[in-house]
């Protein structure tokens, strides 16, 4: 029995080629136009189709590589129906990708062992998974299509014969019991990383944050020959590029005095820039922390995005559109402006496709480039296709992916803060199944706010969507949508007494975008009670607006008010500390130690909303 051609799945057959064809083939042999199917002695698989067209699917070939008499170049309908022919008789159990033996390897790579060794021997991280088994580099993704089958595993990579394929197989040869028992595992290949970063590219991004903290980001121009000195020293570490990018970006945006300035977001940038680099010098891992080995921009090869909803954002008048997509390996983002006064449901934007269809659907496409921070482009050309999807998100796996609130929950703990984790723009999107459709929905008119909870052993996560006037149709999307629920998408973030999820998408027996439902009023909900005063969150408030007047302003100049005795009052105690650190250190005009003081105080507010 061929088990490479039994463990097709009709999922991995549309990876190989598209889902149309798939379904096409699969309606011909319901229809008793299949073919018939017989295993000659040297293991070659021979289908018969009515037509007289045959086809040959040989071991060790793909099956674009396999000969059929309708002479198409590619995988066509015929070699689909052939596979899913077969494996309905076969039905035997495929070896997984770490039963492949090194001498089985070996042979495989042939010449090609040498690049493979020297790749290993520069070091490589790779994240694994058992069911379905894949592994993601930093760049790009290998999928076992069939199991130990070599010739049906499939990289994203544009690289015709790439290494990734034989050091996935390093990988899962080298992964634990344990960790195949459990389903996930990380492995690195090669020497350990390097267990220093250089010094001077550390001090230099200190040194420039220092300055900016200095001059108040109102004064911040004249620092632009510093950017670039420090910004030219960032090309192996992205994440600390793309902090002092947004940075700037804020800059320029008060300079115009543009909508997209957000004084907070300048504060927090300054603790994740201060907490990363404290991190790197106490030994961390510096591709997390700073994103090295993490490539800027990867051309993918045929690949098929997986919608998992999309969110508008507003800045002033100005608009656009996210969809988020599971690539089979993470989520990623793509954005769109959206032109004023025109429909974002009914803009045509990719393959002549309205984005609502676009953004409950799913996106096949040749022309895709992932870029460092999980974005995507999808750049012009003919071989992109938008089809429908049924929701069938229950495959995606942790973090992203989980079956109830108290898997999540769980995963959550022990994880580092958002402000150390690799700077994705989806790092916190999450898919929650519901068991049963979200629970107690009600409306508080004074926050404008839907909220309602999904339950599981006990474990409780809070749902929450407030109204926003660029969205008009949300809130009556959602309320229509979220008691049938079978998943619910979207971001996850801490809030007053726990974790809230503020949805993006909603898996009924449709994929449901609530940002792209057409206006609607408002339905009648039972009313939300009240909340009690929150005195710790109105402190870290005030303590955080003295922080963002810093920042702004400067952290000798900034005119901020006494707050130690307040953070006192409620049992803040090492906050009071740190700032009463901080109001000596200005009275003094000590910028040193100023500096370290609301490092200190803007890190310890970000770990309280953590």
């Amino acid at each position: 029995m061929r088990a490479d051609l039994a463990a097709l799945t009709p999922e991995a057959l549309a990876a190989m080629a598209n889902v149309g064809l798939v379904k096409r083939a699969q309606r011909e042999i319901e229809a008793g136009q299949g073919p018939k199917v017989h295993e000659e002695a040297n293991g070659a698989v021979v289908a018969t189709f009515p037509d007289g067209i045959s086809t040959r699917l040989l071991p060790g070939k793909a099956l674009k590589d396999t000969p059929c008499g309708c002479g198409a170049k590619t995988v066509c309908r015929h070699r689909i129906a052939a596979v899913l022919a077969y494996a309905a008789m076969a039905g035997t159990e495929t070896r997984p990708p770490w039963e492949i033996s090194p001498e089985e390897l070996l042979v495989w790579l042939g010449e090609r062992a040498p690049l493979v060794d020297a790749a290993e021997a520069a070091g490589v991280e790779v994240e694994l998974g058992t069911n379905p088994p894949i592994a993601r580099f930093s760049g790009c993704t290998v999928r076992f299509l069939a199991g130990a089958d070599l010739a049906h595993a499939r990289c994203d990579c544009a690289t015709t014969r790439c290494a990734h394929v034989p050091l996935a197989v390093r990988a899962f040869q080298r992964l634990s019991v344990e960790d195949r028992a459990r389903g996930a595992g990380h492995v690195r290949l090669g020497p350990p990383p390097k267990p220093t970063i250089p010094a001077a590219m550390l001090a230099g991004v200190e040194g420039l944050l220092g300055r900016t903290l200095a001059r108040g980001l109102a004064d911040a121009r004249g620092l632009a020959q510093a950017r670039e000195e420090v910004r030219a020293q960032l090309n192996e570490y992205p994440w600390l590029d793309g902090l002092i990018e947004d940075l700037e970006a804020q800059r320029e945006a008060w300079e115009i005095r543009s909508a997209l300035h957000d004084a907070g977001e300048v504060r927090r940038l300054l603790a994740e820039g201060w907490a990363r680099l404290r991190a790197a010098r106490g030994g961390g891992e510096p591709a997390t922390l700073l994103g090295l080995g993490e490539p800027l921009e990867v051309p993918l090869d045929r690949a098929r995005l997986l919608s998992l909803g999309a969110r508008l954002l507003a800045a002033g008048t100005a608009r656009a559109l996210e969809v988020l997509f599971w690539d089979g390996a993470t989520v990623v983002s793509w954005s769109v402006a959206i032109p004023d006064k025109v429909d974002p449901a009914s803009m045509i934007a990719v393959a002549g496709t309205p984005l609502a269809v676009m953004a409950g659907g799913q996106v096949l496409s040749r022309h895709l480039v992932r870029l460092a921070r999980r974005t995507i482009e999808i750049r012009r050309g003919k071989d992109t296709t938008v089809i429908p999807q049924r929701g069938a998100w229950g495959d995606i796996p942790a973090p992203f992916g989980f079956p109830g609130p108290s898997a999540l929950l769980a995963d959550e703990v022990g994880r580092p803060p958002s402000f150390l984790r690799p700077r994705a723009r989806t790092a916190a999107l999450r898919i929650v199944a519901t068991n049963g459709g979200v629970q107690g929905l009600s409306w508080s008119p004074g926050r404008q706010t839907l909220s309602g909870w999904i339950e599981d052993d006990g474990a409780r996560l809070r749902v929450e969507r407030a109204h926003e006037w660029f969205a008009p149709g949300a809130i009556a999307a959602l309320a229509e949508a979220l008691p049938s629920a079978r998943y619910v998408s979207g971001w996850l973030r801490e809030s007053r007494g726990g974790r809230v999820l503020e949805p993006i998408a909603v898996v009924t027996d449709r994929v449901v975008i609530p940002d792209l439902a057409p206006a609607a009023p408002i339905p009648a909900l039972p009313i939300a009670a009240p909340e009690a005063p929150d005195v710790l969150g109105d402190a870290l408030g005030r303590l955080e607006s003295a922080l963002d007047a810093l920042a702004q302003d400067g952290v000798l100049s900034a005119r901020i008010p006494p707050l130690a005795p307040a953070l006192e009052h409620v049992g803040l105690r090492a906050m009071a500390a740190i700032y009463s650190r901080l109001e000596a250190a200005r009275a003094a005009g000590d910028l040193g130690e100023a500096t370290k003081a609301f490092a200190d105080a803007a890190i310890s507010v970000a770990l309280a909303r953590a």
